[in-house]
């Protein structure tokens, strides 16, 4: 058994048909889709609003409001434009977190006219602000924005200085009716603080991104892929398939020993592809699962196991062609990889529409299976979800494996 274990294992190894889709195909196509989705990520992030503030005679007698303006803009400090107009304080810190990107002009005219002639640009300023008796006034032109994003900003905005103007204007009635609290540093800070009413948690050990999807339902199909391993090496078996397989049947090795060193073999080789693949994605796609690789690897060899059982079971098959056989397992391949939302954004609604109108059918599904396992670890606290669609395909494993068995168990041959 151990030495047909090892011969095919070798044998398997050096079949280039089973490397190429079982680990470049993964690993190419994780490659691409490293490509479409980099810098996706970022683009769903938060920028600084561009902002031109109007630096006139009013601001620079109002230092309440050029706190303010630099606590927005991180404390960036403001450095030449390359215009005569206008000069920009931007955040500086490595974290991001400035609110806004402000940019200076001498009076509300130049403010106006730099707006509109950077409308449409891709920094263009979305608002600009001027200070009208310690009031701030927010001046927007409407956007043209097919998305929004620039009206959305300017709300922002809006709202940004309406918190000032209630500031100032609390400090003011204080100033009338208890000006002594103005001697307390702390009092006066806390008028112009912003209000930190929320924070940012996490609800999953790592930063959900919605570029897994993908990956994992790749994942499920490379796995059925390395059926082909078992699909191959089982037909090589069959004693009316190939002289190498009458010669193998009349062998001193029972059939039981050699198709259990068989199966081995290529399980063993179906699990080496999809760990380097997982491999792949997880350390140069940054496909984050935070502390449970070890849970990773336990669905990967489950899931191997399970293309094992379905490349013996369809190797079996009576009375069809080898070449059949194999578009057959291809067929099976693709249509559940077609569940699972591999094929882009349409088929993930189509698969999220078929699994809310017969959940039953991802039972049925391996691909969806393997990708629902990953899922489980990233989204759970709990590894019983996982260990659920563990089992499943451990369950798939078992009967496919007992059809087989029972189709080979009946087979009888007149002559070879």
């Amino acid at each position: 058994m151990f030495d047909t274990y090892r011969y095919m294992l070798r044998a398997l190894a050096r079949d280039p048909g089973i490397l190429v889709w079982a680990l470049v195909f993964p690993v190419v196509l994780s490659t691409c889709f490293l490509f479409m989705f980099s810098g996706f990520e970022d683009a769903t992030g938060l920028d600084p609003i561009p902002v031109i503030a109007v630096a006139d005679e009013a601001y620079d007698q109002d230092e309440a409001f050029q706190q303010f303006i630099e606590a927005l803009s991180d404390g960036g400090e403001a450095e030449d434009n390359n215009t005569e107009s206008s000069t920009k304080a931007e955040a500086t810190d490595a974290e991001g977190d400035a609110t806004l990107a402000v940019t200076f002009a001498p009076d509300a005219e130049a403010a106006r006219e730099e707006l509109l002639d950077r409308a449409g640009d891709d920094d263009a300023p979305v608002a600009y602000v001027t200070l009208d008796d310690g009031v701030p006034q927010v001046f927007a032109v409407d956007s043209t924005d097919a998305s929004g994003a620039a009206g959305i900003d300017a709300a922002i905005v809006y709202a940004l200085m309406d918190v000032y103007a209630s500031r100032a204007a609390l400090a003011a009635d204080i100033a009338q009716a208890a000006p002594a609290l103005f001697a307390d540093p702390a009092a006066v800070g806390a008028l112009y603080e912003l209000p930190d009413v929320t924070e940012k948690v996490s609800l999953t050990a790592s930063a959900p991104q919605e570029s897994v999807r993908y990956y994992f339902a790749l994942l499920g199909m490379a796995a059925l892929m390395g059926a082909q391993a078992a699909l191959l090496a089982v037909i090589s078996l069959l004693p009316n398939k190939s002289p190498l397989g009458a010669r193998r049947s009349v062998s001193g090795v029972s059939r039981a020993r050699a198709l259990a060193g068989t199966l081995l073999a290529c399980w063993t080789l179906s699990t080496a592809c999809l760990c380097v693949g997982f491999a792949y994605m997880h350390w140069v796609c940054s496909v984050d699962v935070g502390d449970r690789l070890g849970w990773c690897l336990l669905v990967l060899a489950a899931s191997s196991l399970m293309a094992t059982a379905l490349g013996a079971l369809i190797a079996v098959l009576p009375r069809i062609p080898n070449g059949a056989k194999g578009g057959i397992l291809t067929a099976i391949t693709c249509f559940a990889a077609l569940f699972a939302g591999l094929y882009g954004e349409p088929t993930m609604e189509l698969a999220d529409s078929v699994a809310a109108a017969f959940p039953a059918s991802t039972l049925i599904n391996p691909a969806v299976q393997v990708s629902e396992g990953f899922y489980s670890l990233l989204y759970y606290d709990s590894v019983m979800p996982c260990l659920g669609h563990v089992g499943v395909l451990l369950a798939m494993a078992v009967i496919f494996f007992l059809l087989s068995a029972s189709a080979l168990r009946r087979v009888r041959y007149a002559s070879l």
